[in-house]
Parts: C-alpha cells; sequence; structure tokens
C-alpha cells in the first residue's frame, strides 16, 4: 500500500495546472494499471525464459541418456555377435565328433565279429557244428555204410561235401548267405548222383532235403537278418554322406564370410576334420573376429553391419537341421542294431531243436551283452548332451 502512494504522490506531483482533480485521479490510477499489466508481462516472461532453461536441460539429459543407451545397446549387440561367430565352431567340432562316432559305429565293436562267427561252418558255439552234421546226415541218409556211392568212393564223396562247405568264399565273406547255398549245393550234388546211378534213390535224396531243411532254415534265416541289416546301414549312409557334405558347406560359408575366399578349390579334398583344424578353430576365429573389430573399435555400428561380421539368421536354421540330423541318426543307428539282435534272436530260439538250448541261450545274452556295450560306447562317443549345449549357446545370443 505504501508503494501505491508513494506511485500517486510522485505522479500527482507532476500533473499540469488546469486539470481537474477528478482528471488527475483517472491517470494515476490509468497509469497504475499499466504498470501492473506490464509486471504481469514481464513476470510471464521471465517465468517462460525460467520453464524454457529447465526444458532444455531436461531435454539435453534425455539426449544424452539415448545416446549413452543406443552406443551401450549397439556394443552388446556387437559383443554378443562375436560371441555367437566365435562359439560356433564348437559346435562345428562338436557335430563333427557326433558325426565321428557314428561313422565308426561298426568299425570299433566286436559285436558283428560275434554274430560273423555263427555263421562258420565248424563253429559248435550253439551246440552244433554245421560241417559235422551235414557229415552225419549224409552218412545216415545217403552212404548207409557203403563203401562207394555210384562208384565213388565214400571218403572222396565226402571230402567233397565238405569241401563245398568249408568253401573259401564262405570264410571270407562270413556270410550266412554263402552257407546256405553250400547246403542246397550239397543237396543238388546228390540229386546229380542219384541220376546217374542206382545206389540213391529218390526217396534218399527227400530224406536228406528233410533232415537239411532244419540247418538251411537257420542260416536263411541269419542270412536274411543280415541283409536286412546292411541295406538299412547302406540307407543311412546315405543320409549321413549327405549330413558331412552339409556341415562341410555350413563350416565353409562361416569361415569364408569371416575371410573371402579363404578355403580355396584346392581344399576340396580335405576332409570335415582337416577343414576345421585348418582354417575353423576357435582360436583362428576368435584372433581374426577381434581383429576385425579392433580396427574401428569405436564404431559399434559399423563393425555391425561389417560384411565380414554378418551372422545370417538362416545359419541359426542350418545349425538347427544339422543338430535334429545328427541326433536322428544316432537313434536310427542304435534302432538298426536292436532290430537286427531281435531278428537274431528269432533265428537263434527257432533252432533250439538242432543245438543245446543253454548254449543258444547263453550266445543270446552274450550277443546283448555285447550290444548293450555298443549302445553305451556309442552314446558316449557321440556326446549329444556336448552337441546340445553347443547349439543352445547360439540360440541364446
Amino acid at each position: 500500500m505504501k508503494k501505491i502512494l508513494t506511485i500517486i504522490i510522485i505522479v500527482s506531483s507532476s500533473v499540469v495546472n488546469g486539470q481537474s482533480l477528478k482528471d488527475s485521479v483517472n491517470v494515476i490510477y490509468k497509469n497504475y494499471f499499466d504498470l501492473l499489466k506490464t509486471k504481469e508481462k514481464l513476470d510471464t516472461i521471465a517465468l517462460k525464459v525460467e520453464n524454457f532453461q529447465e526444458l532444455m536441460e531436461s531435454n539435453n539429459q534425455k539426449i544424452q541418456n539415448l545416446t549413452e543407451a543406443e552406443l551401450f545397446g549397439l556394443k552388446k549387440q556387437l559383443d554378443q555377435r562375436r560371441k555367437k561367430i566365435i562359439n560356433t565352431t564348437e559346435f562345428v567340432f562338436a557335430s563333427n565328433a557326433s558325426l565321428n562316432a557314428i561313422k565308426q559305429l561298426d568299425a570299433t565293436s566286436d559285436y558283428l565279429t560275434q554274430i560273423s562267427s555263427l555263421n562258420n561252418p565248424d563253429n559248435s558255439d550253439l551246440g552244433f557244428s554245421l560241417s559235422d552234421e551235414i557229415t552225419s546226415i549224409l552218412e545216415q541218409e545217403i552212404i548207409k555204410g557203403k563203401s562207394k556211392i555210384n562208384g565213388v568212393k565214400t571218403s572222396k564223396f565226402l571230402l567233397f561235401v565238405d569241401n563245398i562247405i568249408k568253401s573259401p568264399i564262405t570264410q571270407t565273406l562270413t556270410s550266412a548267405i554263402p552257407v546256405a547255398s553250400s547246403i542246397k549245393s550239397v543237396v543238388d550234388l546228390v540229386m546229380v548222383n542219384a541220376l546217374n546211378g542206382k545206389d540213391t534213390s529218390i526217396d534218399d535224396v527227400v530224406a536228406l532235403k528233410n533232415s537239411l531243411k532244419v540247418y538251411l532254415e537257420h542260416y536263411e534265416g541269419l542270412a536274411k537278418a543280415q541283409i536286412e541289416f546292411e541295406q538299412n546301414l547302406g540307407n543311412l549312409d546315405i543320409r549321413k554322406e549327405g549330413l558331412v557334405l552339409l556341415l562341410t558347406q555350413f563350416t565353409t560359408e562361416r569361415s569364408n564370410t569371416l575371410n573371402p575366399n579363404a578355403i580355396s578349390k584346392e581344399d576340396e579334398n580335405l576332409s570335415l576334420t582337416q577343414l576345421i583344424n585348418k582354417y575353423y578353430t576357435k582360436s583362428i576365429v576368435q584372433q581374426k573376429v577381434d581383429k576385425i573389430i579392433n580396427s574401428n573399435a569405436s564404431d559399434h555400428n559399423a563393425n555391425l553391419t561389417n560384411s565380414q561380421l554378418i551372422y545370417p539368421n538362416y545359419a541359426l536354421n542350418q545349425a538347427k537341421f544339422i543338430r535334429d540330423e545328427v541326433e536322428s541318426l544316432s537313434k536310427e543307428y542304435i534302432s538298426i542294431l536292436s532290430s537286427y539282435q531281435s531278428s537274431l534272436k528269432d533265428v537263434l530260439e527257432k533252432s533250439k531243436s538242432i543245438g543245446d538250448k543253454t548254449r543258444i541261450d547263453n550266445k543270446i545274452s552274450e550277443l546283448e551283452g555285447k550290444l548293450s556295450v555298443v549302445k553305451n560306447t556309442f552314446d558316449d562317443n557321440l556326446n549329444m548332451h556336448k552337441l546340445n549345449a553347443t547349439f543352445n549357446t547360439l540360440m541364446s545370443y
């Protein structure tokens, strides 16, 4: 109030003569209210200036925070890209190791050796020897105590038969197929002998065939199981070779992306293991990646868009297919072996009528035990846990 009175007094002292008191008061109030309006404008401007400064400071802070966050995000992306590229070598190494385990499955077990021994005509693991049984049946059904068969000495005839049964091709192939063929050849020999003389009748031939039937069925059963086993393995080998080619292509592409044209046509004859050891070990890839990144360490965006550090999404799809196919192949290998064992067991069970039941049961148990060892050894060498772990690491980035 004192300020208002002072202003009024000051203004009043300057009023010129001739003005009325009323006019003077009107002028004073007009000037006062004009002054108040001016002050309000000035205060408003000052407030706006103050608010603008605060807004600018706030926006600057936000911009700074966004920039730092973006830089951190790019750095994090680059770090993850680096780890993905480097850890792909671990996945390739594990995949190759699993494939090698599959390829070495047949060669590293004595399971098939035990089976092949059953096709030896002199083998007596089941309580009978085919060569001895055929000799005994011939003596009983054909020779019947005679010294000669159609002019041929009995000893010579039996020696000739024994040569058919123990022919080199049987021993070489260790297969039931030649053994079954040899039994049929013996029957054919006797039939020819019957046709060329009177010492062997058709009834003798029929009796011989009936006596040999159980042995023929035994070896034909072994042959059938073996043929199916080999066919299944052959079909699986095609998939296996295709998977090796795919993993080789995957390795080559990942390596050439990082270091263009590093793997040349001269390296086409290298095995997958040799290719990995020469170009795609973890240390080799890590050195190349770090060299590229360190050459432009401050520009994360440039490194992320660098064609040498690109990691396409389809590469992960390829890795998944490789992992899945390795697992599928391994399961199918074991399934084929288990099916083979089941077929063999059926054949051996049916052969108890011509062999020793206890020895046949022991042989079945022995084969099942050796197959179990094969499966455990294969599972250890395959190491699907390692392969899955390396794949999951890739997918986590």
